[in-house]
């Protein structure tokens, strides 16, 4: 693939799937192309390829298949609508569209993810199984609601909280926004599975990263660790659960052992993995305690 942005006006670039023996273009990807994330997704045996871009406010897919030197592009159903949340209100102007290719199962068989985002209600998406016969012809044979995750709760939690729209900080957690495609893939800041988020932040937002805990009773804890803007990092620890409204609201700081230092003594490492909060030194880095959650508190490590 190869992207080109005009930096005068009228600002005209061109994203295409090019040859590499002539350099000459096989097929025009977008005639307009702006910076911005933009990935081809190859199937296994080369023959057919997904283009993943931003569209508008969102972010969409297209499928090509092989055709001798061609690419010919092969039009999708219609997708599937996730399911939305009880409190889904609002105008629809104001929701995100993403669909993003996960994985090509087999060179005949692509996961897709779509997902709803709007910042009064949050989060839906589904995983969609395509699947392709011998003609190109698509079909859906699977379709399913995925589990409200960490990203569900991230973007429940108060607006006011941040510098900007809770969904513009998850496309920069996911590296959609600063993206090249000449760059490498961003680290993998966003890992659902173990419920955990990282942002490096930016402008007048310290970094933050957030974690996924769960009562016994499976409601949700999630912890919030940031920064301070121009200063040290992971120095402020605040927890939420959801409210009535359906958002996720702070609660007492007493949940966790150790309050935020006011003297400059110490900072919190949230788990990637397990369940344990770290607290270091702030200026040795030395771990002073580990504090592990217990489906009901947090109790110190022995």
């Amino acid at each position: 693939m190869r992207c080109v942005y005009a930096d005068a006006q009228p600002y005209a670039g061109e994203a295409a799937v090019v040859d590499l023996s002539t350099h000459k273009d096989v097929v025009a990807l977008d005639p307009n192309w702006t910076l911005g994330h933009a990935r081809l997704f190859w199937s296994a045996d080369s023959q057919r390829v997904a283009y993943f871009s931003q569209k508008g406010n969102g972010y969409s897919t297209r499928i090509f298949f092989r055709n001798g030197d061609a690419l010919n592009e092969i039009p999708l159903p219609e997708l599937p609508t996730p399911k939305l949340p009880q409190n889904a209100t609002g105008s629809e102007a104001d929701t995100q569209t993403r669909v993003e290719p996960l994985a090509w199962h087999s060179p005949n068989e692509l996961v897709l993810e779509k997902e709803l985002v709007n910042p009064n209600w949050g989060r839906g998406a589904l995983k969609i199984t395509l699947g392709f016969d011998q003609d190109n012809s698509p079909a859906i044979p699977k379709s399913e609601q995925e589990k409200v995750s960490v990203i569900d709760y991230f973007l429940l939690l108060p607006a006011k909280n941040f510098e900007a729209p809770l969904s513009a900080w998850l496309r920069e957690m996911r590296g959609h926004d600063r993206f090249f495609p000449c760059d490498a893939e961003p680290e993998d800041n966003v890992d659902e599975k173990n419920g955990y988020l990282y942002c490096a932040g930016s402008g007048a937002e310290p970094e933050f990263e957030v974690a996924l805990f769960r009562h016994r009773d499976g409601r949700p804890l999630l912890a919030l660790c940031s920064g301070e803007l121009e200063g040290p990092d992971s120095v402020q620890l605040q927890f939420y659960e959801p409210g009535t409204d359906g958002k996720m609201h702070e609660i007492k700081r007493s949940i966790f052992p150790i309050a935020d230092s006011m003297e400059d003594r110490w900072q919190f490492d949230l788990p990637r993995e397990g369940k344990t909060i770290v607290v270091r030194a702030r200026k040795s880095k030395k771990v002073l305690h580990k504090f592990t959650w217990t489906d009901e508190k947090f109790q110190e490590d022995k």
